[in-house]
């Protein structure tokens, strides 16, 4: 009797501890399906040695049963520059526009030069004419030019009242009738010009020095002159240009004689000359 006791309890024992085995190992199956199922994220960090050195972004690694998958930093594009408008691909030269070439060339081209002229420093005549030239450009920046001028000169109010009232003779007064010359020319300086409709008027300033003859109504009729000038060129075409001109000349001369016991005596004087008109340059300009 004793026996069946013991076979009894040792049957209640073994069936007690397979049951708590059998509960141990299915959540042993459900921790490892778990980790099966679900995505491990795994960042691991770059060292960073240098203090000054700017962080590195760190790379995140998605692991599954199947698969790893690595994020990394998309590539930049090499972009190779073979031509001047290529630069505008490149991050540095998005904003800069490049420069064209000039518009109106004047290297190894003649340019005629035809305006209507007047003085503007004469106190007792109205002086209008007309100003023909012709110049060679050797370059852009410098070239010779050949000046004629032709004036006339009609009384003001002021030299009228002079000779009723005083008895004087404005034509003592000294006037120019003409001028010719030789210039050399420089064009340091070129522009473009925008207007409200965003037309774009391509322009030269220029500067000229030189010297010449002016025809005079002194006692001496031609006398040596200096002759400095500064101007501007805007484009109309390649051939056809506006063009605006103020020039200085210097000279000295002497009064006609009025007939009295005391001579005139030579002195030094100015005309201020405004000119405005067209020039046209030739022979046709190339791909420059």
């Amino acid at each position: 009797m004793f026996k069946k006791i013991l076979l009894l309890i040792a049957l209640i024992t073994t069936v007690q501890v397979q049951a708590q085995q059998s509960e141990e190992d299915m959540e042993v199956i459900n921790l490892e399906g778990l980790y099966k199922n679900s995505p491990v994220q795994k960042a691991t960090p770059t060292p960073q040695t240098d203090l000054a050195a700017p962080a590195q972004p760190a790379e995140v690694v998605t692991a599954t049963t199947d698969e790893v998958v690595e994020t990394q930093e998309p590539k930049t594009e090499s972009i190779q520059v073979d031509e001047l408008k290529d630069l505008s691909r490149l991050v540095p030269f998005r904003e800069v526009s490049v420069i064209q070439k000039k518009y109106l060339p004047k290297t190894e081209r003649f340019q005629l030069y035809g305006a209507l002229a007047t003085t503007t420093n004469t106190p007792w005549f109205l002086n209008y004419g007309a100003k023909l030239n012709l110049a060679y450009h050797f370059t852009e920046s410098f070239g010779l030019e050949i000046n004629t001028l032709f004036l006339t000169s009609t009384e003001r109010q002021v030299s009228k009242e002079i000779r009723e009232q005083n008895n004087l003779k404005p034509e003592q007064f000294i006037y120019t009738k003409g001028y010719y010359g030789l210039d050399l020319i420089w064009s340091p300086i070129y522009g473009k010009l925008s207007y409200i409709d965003g037309s774009i008027v391509p322009f030269d300033m220029y500067f000229s020095a030189g010297g010449g003859v002016s025809d005079t109504n002194s006692d001496e009729k031609n006398v040596s002159t200096i002759h400095v000038g500064t101007g501007q060129i805007f484009a109309i075409s390649k051939r056809l240009a506006f063009r605006w001109d103020y020039s200085l000349n210097i000279f000295q001369a002497t009064p006609i004689s009025t007939g009295s016991t005391t001579a005139p005596s030579k002195g030094s004087y100015t005309d201020l000359i405004l000119t405005a008109g067209v020039s046209f340059f030739f022979p046709e300009a190339g791909d420059r």
